[in-house]
């Protein structure tokens, strides 16, 4: 005998015409929005509560894959954060949506991190990562940094003021007035020469006055009594046109200082000195005095400029270096102490009237007038 099932089975209920045009509007409406439209609300409607114990880091590593997008919850997230230190449980942060998590490229590995290209316009190339810290020192490395090749830079000694006789160079060169035409009324005497402005100049004796070279403008200082006067480089003219009865048209391509029209102009020395050799140690060096000191400021530090009253008569070539000494106070109990180094500085320019040097340490303040300076090393 065959059993026989029987399947008990309900009619399939009818859909109305109305909820049948109802359904299909909604589908044809869903298939007409773009996925970005989509893709916004899901962004939107993405977010978390925190619990207590929660950080940025915790949340990034947890909700976008990686820690260092911290800063990316945190953009969006500014009216409730203050601090992106603190977060408290219960906040509800928005997290970014799924598409702008996938747009971010994956975290080099350690093998490939080396070889990584620093993205700076990415939002994984954050201060936080040591991935950007690493490439950052790379591109440093990379850098071929331009060390001393000589015991004086030439740009030291051409700013270096010098020691000579009372009056300066008698070579009669000087600075004429500007080739500049001025659009209003004004004291053209009274105005700084700039930068890249034209000159005419009135060349010294001695110069040869071709296109290309360069001319030192200056001005008269102090006159130290006995030794003879400062002389303090306020630019460098290169000459641009060619003579012209003793007259030639000039540019200003450095300065030091402001320069005005009438001063005097002279031939620019050069500084000779081989590379790779520097001052070595002496015991027992030369004595000598600080006589004068640029610009005379309140407290003299490194960089400034002095002027000792040893010269070449005495010695002295640029790349020497001077310890500049003073007395120690003495003791409450009366007991002399001895003298105490509180700078050092390096001779830069030399001429028979004085040698000039360039403060290249200081351990403590105190550099004046009349402070001894002894030299403690000599060039070879």
């Amino acid at each position: 005998m065959v059993a026989t099932v029987t399947e008990n089975r309900r009619p399939m209920p009818r859909i109305r015409p109305k909820v049948l045009a109802v359904l299909l509007v909604g589908v044809a409406c869903a298939t007409a929005w773009p996925p970005s439209f989509l893709g916004a609300q899901a962004t939107q409607s993405r977010t978390v509560t925190v619990k207590k114990g929660d950080t940025l880091w915790d949340l990034a590593k947890q909700y976008l894959g990686d820690p260092f997008l911290w800063p990316e919850i945190y953009r969006l997230n500014t009216g409730v954060i203050e601090d992106p230190h603190w977060i408290y449980g219960g906040q509800v942060l928005k997290l970014p949506g799924s598409e702008s998590v996938a747009a971010i490229p994956p975290a080099p590995t350690e093998s490939n991190a080396r070889g990584a290209r620093v993205q700076r316009g990415s939002a994984r190339m954050t201060v936080f990562n040591p991935n950007f810290s690493r490439a950052a020192k790379k591109s440093r490395e990379s850098l071929v940094l331009g060390g001393r090749l000589t015991a004086v830079r030439m740009g030291e000694f051409t700013a270096s003021p010098f020691m000579w006789a009372d009056g300066g160079p008698t070579d009669g060169g000087y600075l004429e007035a500007t080739a500049e035409t001025s659009g209003i009324a004004m004291t053209l005497a009274l105005r700084p020469i700039q930068p890249r402005e034209q000159v005419f100049v009135v060349l010294p004796k001695g110069a040869a006055g071709t296109i290309g070279e360069q001319l030192l403008v200056y001005r008269r200082d102090s006159a130290i009594a006995g030794q003879g006067q400062v002389m303090v480089p306020t630019g460098v003219v290169k000459l641009i046109s060619p003579n012209v009865d003793g007259r030639v048209r000039a540019e200003l391509i450095q300065k030091f200082e402001d320069v005005f029209s009438g001063q005097p102009v002279t031939v620019l020395d050069s500084l000779v000195l081989s590379p790779g050799r520097f001052p070595q140690r002496v015991e027992f060096g030369l004595s000598t005095t600080v006589v004068w000191l640029n610009h005379e400021p309140v407290l003299p530090t490194a960089g400034q400029y002095i002027m000792l009253s040893a010269g070449a008569k005495e010695g002295l070539t640029p790349g020497d270096q001077v310890s500049l000494r003073r007395d120690t106070p003495g003791a409450s109990y009366g007991a002399a102490l001895p003298e105490q180094e509180i700078a050092v500085a390096q001779v830069t320019r030399v001429t028979p009237w004085g040698a000039t040097a360039i403060v290249i340490e200081q351990q403590q303040p105190g550099i004046a007038d009349g402070i001894r300076a002894r030299i403690t090393a000599k060039m070879p």
